[in-house]
């Protein structure tokens, strides 16, 4: 559309005259840039013509002229892949089993690394003269550095041997900025066979080697040794003896130091950190930016870390020191025992069998067993063959004859009458499809809590008798004692047709009934979820010999982390023993006087006829459990009152009543003696969902102190009392000094005198009585030869390892003679750190009984402010 307007005149129009205005557009409507305005007055006389939608050109530029990268192309443009230099990428590769099975080739060279890491605790092949400057002399001290290795030398030339590192990574500062230069890119070469050291004649060709030294991973150059020193010793003893741990047997590319998987073992048995994890922490330290290319060497530093641990586990074990080698290891062998339970021909004094029923109980092995379903194996399609290293010989099960006895077992069926725990209503049917393994079970002993050797096996349908059976029964071999007590939570069905199960097993593995009397009980806590009868008829409580212990013990072992964890955990458990040995002794000296007396009270009550017939009850159904249970209520027999609120209803709601009225007074007074019950009490209230009204009074929970937890039950009990006692003992002795003064100076003559002397004897007896508690201790203490014989035990044991230690000195004489020394300088160090720790406990619990209570106390308290 177009229009023409001639305007007479160029001056613009008035914005009041303004009467009309239209558009002129152009023909071609995507030019926009000469679209014109006409606007006129409102005579029409005058107008005005402009341009409108007017955009300014700018100047076109092409892509490279930009900037410096617009003539970057990061693929150039025509170029092709030559496939002659990819090759066939569906070809099958080569296999080698150093690469694709490398456990399978380091197998059978599990000796060599045994020998060569017990090499490393002698002084190698400089046992004579100074490494580094050949001088020996008489009398002269000796050092051997354990970040260099066997590698021995004077106090000289260890200094100035120190002053240069082969792992260390420098700082070059440039001017500008600083910047990480490793010594093999400085072209430094380290040499093996020598400890760094020069070698006379090395290997022509220098070689890479990825070392991971915590906290980070090095690319270093290096050359095997290759004069005389060689002949006595092949690469991977030359890489063991420099102290890298190689990845493979064959050409190894990686290595990690011994100090660093040392200390990823204690990160995984201590923190339950992961490979993966700790590989992580290790490229983070190399290279955070992530700039640096740094090889996967997760894969290879799992299989190291496995070997290790399992190479340590068979030198403490003193597996090196026998001529038989690994392969004549027994099963259990490596297990770590415990110090304090019973062990014939190790911590029993002669002829303990000999001794009289009444102590008896001195010598039982108690032993709790569960199953943990939270330690699931799936089955993996991509799963390859790969048995256990020195399956048996430590806490788990022996692989191949517990899958032979399995295998007879395949559609068991049990019969349950007891309103039992979970795992008795689900051993048969809990979810395992698609699971190597459902759980595990576990044999542990329930006093120390110490796993039993072969006392952890794999569970593969739930909670079965037949799995249960084996893997306890294995714990168990070897053991010859009169009573072994078993602790299970479903002990009043498994104990049904024990003997005839086992008699299914192999012989090696079965008890002998005729000199071993076995005893069951259901662990304290579980006990609860049974029925009443079965309570009183299997509760642990009333099984003879078994004192205060709960059962509980395997509930507070489970760990992911199995056979390296199991071992850490023993010796830990071992070594805590020297606290907690004493301080059970004199809760259970304690213990033992109040219920002493308290029997004692109610005995002077009784009818000599009636205690008669009471003791044959008891003594009857100790004998033969099927004879009528004494423990167990009966109403109407027992003279147990129990009212009905249908009969009498008045009656319950006045006994509520009064309850309630006495339970205000018991709680304060558990304010004072137990607050970890006022903490769980209020733990409870928390959990309870208020919309529900209160609970009744018979079923309010009283939180006694034997149902409280360990910790809660000792630790803060104790500490009341002690609190409680002092401030009584402070108050009544000023009280005293109070009366002393002012009977001097206001009473007089014989009924002022009277008066004085009655109430300073009555304040003597209050404090007589707080005092009452340290010294009933000391009397347990001395009158009781009884309660401490686990102490003896503990030092009966370390007596022995010593002994077995030292005998294993002279034990193997083979070998060459630097491993020969290795073996003298482990052993003995190891008898020396034995005879040290018994040393000390025997110092420690040579103590009277006021002191023991005190230290203990002490240390209790301290813990219990370290937690506020």
């Amino acid at each position: 559309m177009s229009s023409h307007f001639v305007s007479p005149t160029r001056r613009a129009p008035n914005r009041s005259q303004t009467v009309d205005a239209y558009v002129d557009y152009e023909a071609t409507a995507d030019d926009i840039s000469r679209d014109t305005d006409f606007t006129s007055s409102q005579d029409g006389l005058r107008g005005v013509r402009r341009a409108v939608n007017v955009q300014s050109r700018r100047p076109t530029r092409l892509p490279h002229e930009l900037d410096a990268l617009s003539n970057w192309t990061p693929l150039a443009d025509g170029e092709r892949v030559d496939e002659e230099e990819v090759g066939d990428v569906g070809s099958k590769r080569k296999r080698y089993d150093s690469s694709d099975e490398p456990m399978k080739t380091w197998r059978p060279l599990a000796q060599l690394f045994l020998e060569e890491l017990v090499r490393r605790d002698g002084l190698g092949d400089f046992g004579k003269a100074c490494g580094s400057c050949g001088r020996a002399e008489d009398g002269w001290r000796r050092f051997r550095c354990e970040d260099c290795g066997p590698s021995t030398h004077c106090q000289e030339c260890m200094i100035a041997r120190h002053q240069l590192m082969p792992l260390h990574v420098l700082q070059e500062w440039t001017g500008a900025f600083w910047s990480q230069v490793s010594l093999a890119s400085l072209g430094y070469v380290f040499q093996l066979g020598h400890g760094g050291l020069p070698c006379p004649r090395p290997a022509p060709a220098a070689r890479s080697m990825v070392v991971m030294d915590f906290p980070t991973i090095h690319d270093v150059k290096y050359r095997y040794c290759a004069c005389d020193l060689s002949d006595r010793m092949n690469n991977l003893q030359q890489l063991l003896r420099t102290g890298w741990y190689p990845a493979s047997t064959v050409d190894p590319a990686t290595c990690a130091t011994l100090k660093t998987l040392e200390s990823f073992r204690l990160l995984n048995v201590v923190g339950d950190l992961t490979v993966h994890d700790f590989v992580r922490v290790m490229e983070q330290c190399t290279d955070a930016s992530g700039l640096e290319e740094l090889p996967d060497r997760r894969k290879g530093f799992g299989r190291m870390s496995r070997q290790f641990a399992f190479v340590q586990r068979m030198k403490r074990a003193g597996r090196a020191h026998d001529a038989g080698g690994l392969e004549s290891t027994t099963r259990g062998e490596c297990a770590v025992l415990c110090w304090a339970c019973p062990q014939e021909g190790i911590n029993l004094p002669e002829g303990w069998e000999d001794v009289g029923p009444e102590f008896q109980f001195l010598y039982i092995l108690i032993i709790a067993m569960d199953a943990n379903f939270r330690l699931r194996n799936r089955l993996r399609a991509n799963a390859h063959e790969d048995p256990p290293l020195g399956s048996g010989w430590g806490h788990i099960v022996e692989e191949s004859c517990y899958k032979k006895h399995l295998r007879n077992y395949v559609a068991e069926k049990d019969i349950s009458t007891c309103i039992a725990f979970a795992a008795l209503a689900q051993k048969d049917t809990r979810l395992s499809t698609g699971l190597r393994a459902s759980g595990m079970g576990g044999v542990v002993c329930a006093r120390h809590e110490l796993v039993r050797p072969q006392g952890l096996g794999d569970l593969q349908k739930g909670e079965r008798y037949a799995n249960m059976d084996y893997i306890v029964l294995a714990a168990l071999m070897g053991v010859a004692l009169l009573y072994v007590a078993i602790a299970y939570d479903i002990v009043c069905q498994y104990r049904i047709n024990f003997e005839a199960r086992m008699a299914k097993l192999p012989n090696d593995m079965q008890l002998d009934l005729k000199r071993t009397k076995v005893l069951y009980g259901l662990p304290v806590w579980h006990a609860t979820a049974h029925e009443r009868n079965c309570q009183s008829q299997n509760s642990l409580t009333y099984q003879p010999g078994v004192g205060r212990t709960d059962g509980e013990g395997t509930e507070r072992v489970w760990s992911d982390g199995i056979e390296d964890k199991v071992d850490h955990h023993n010796f830990q458990k071992n070594i805590r023993q020297g606290e907690a040995l004493p301080r059970k002794l004199v809760i259970a000296i304690d213990e033992r006087d109040r219920q002493v007396a308290a029997f004692d009270e109610v005995d002077r009550t009784l009818d000599q006829s009636l205690r008669k017939e009471w003791q044959g009850m008891v003594d009857a159904w100790t004998e033969d459990k099927t004879k009528p249970n004494p423990y167990q209520l009966d109403d109407g027999k027992s003279g147990a009152a129990r009212f009905s609120p249908v009969i009498c209803p008045e009656r319950v709601t006045t006994l509520r009543r009064s309850f309630h009225v006495k339970l205000k007074q018991f709680r304060r007074l558990q304010d004072v003696y137990t607050p970890g019950a006022v903490e769980e009490l209020r733990a409870a209230e928390e959990r309870r969902d208020s919309e529900l009204p209160p609970p009744q009074a018979e079923d309010i929970v009283l939180y006694m102190p034997s149902g409280l937890t360990r910790e809660n039950r000792e630790a803060r009990l104790r500490e009341g009392q002690l609190h409680d006692t002092v401030k009584r003992l402070r108050s009544s002795l000023h009280a005293k000094r109070h009366l002393l003064n002012f009977r001097e100076e206001h009473w007089v003559g014989q009924r002022g005198g009277t008066r004085a002397a009655t109430l300073i004897a009555q304040l003597g007896e209050r404090i007589e009585g707080v005092a009452v508690r340290y010294r009933r201790a000391r009397r347990g203490w001395r009158k009781s030869s009884c309660c401490g014989e686990e102490m003896r035990r503990v030092l009966r044991f370390l007596a022995w390892r010593a002994l077995w230690w030292g005998a294993a000195t002279g034990r193997f004489l083979g070998g060459c003679s630097e491993v020969r020394a290795g073996l003298q300088a482990y052993a003995a160090r190891q008898a020396a750190l034995v005879r040290r720790v018994a040393r000390t406990w025997r110092e420690a619990w040579n103590t009277s009984a006021t002191t023991a209570v005190r230290t203990i106390l002490s240390k209790l308290i301290d813990r219990f402010n370290d937690t506020i």
